[in-house]
């Protein structure tokens, strides 16, 4: 299914290689951010939920926004993981009311929507790419900014929030607020909108 259209809503999403370990370790990595934004927001904890629930998590950021678009983004080294010369870059979308708040994850096929392809991204043959099959882990960092530019121009999310070295919390983070502003400041030339928008990028 190839991938189009545009995202509406803030959101998130997590970056994994595309195998059946990296998309369950996203989908875990998912849920407990949906839930920590779900208690910023004042949504109390289950019983079974409450140890640790209770501190904000260090990711969340001023008001936290509903964030019902939930992605996890993954990418596969092409022709090979010996190799590579491309990465193929993939995007499902998560059903987010199936995600438990704790216990076991439900299967796979309950949590994600078909897979889109987004596209193959070409690596450059002068960047000494670490080897996906002996240095997955750096192969990862390596990639991880090319697969989600991809996914911000495929989606449209071009005002997000990218991860830094060491940050915790998701690799990708939108507010819908901010691109209204954006918006508003193209449609109509007036730099205050452009000001404003800046100013809650600024928050990620």
């Amino acid at each position: 299914m190839t991938g189009s259209g545009t995202i509406t809503g803030p959101g998130l999403a997590e970056i994994k290689p595309e195998s059946p370990e990296g998309i369950r370790a996203g989908l875990s990595q998912l849920r407990d951010y949906v839930w920590q934004s779900e208690y910023a927001r004042g949504r109390k904890p289950s019983p079974r939920a409450a140890k640790g629930a209770g501190k904000r998590a260090s990711w969340i950021i001023g008001q936290e926004p509903d964030r019902q678009a939930i992605w996890l983004i993954t990418y596969l080294p092409l022709p090979d993981r010996r190799a590579p010369s491309h990465v193929r870059v993939f995007a499902y979308e998560v059903r987010r009311e199936n995600l438990p708040e704790v216990g076991r994850l439900p299967p796979t096929k309950d949590l994600l929507k078909p897979r889109r392809v987004l596209s193959d991204i070409r690596l450059k043959k002068f960047i000494p790419f670490p080897s996906p099959e002996k240095q997955p882990d750096m192969f990862g960092l390596a990639v991880e900014d090319l697969v989600r530019k991809e996914f911000g121009k495929v989606y449209k999310r071009t005002n997000y929030r990218g991860r830094l070295p060491g940050r915790r919390g998701p690799d990708v983070l939108w507010r819908e607020l901010e691109d209204l502003f954006r918006e508003l400041a193209y449609e109509t030339g007036d730099a205050y909108w452009r000001e404003v928008a800046d100013e809650l990028s600024v928050e990620y």
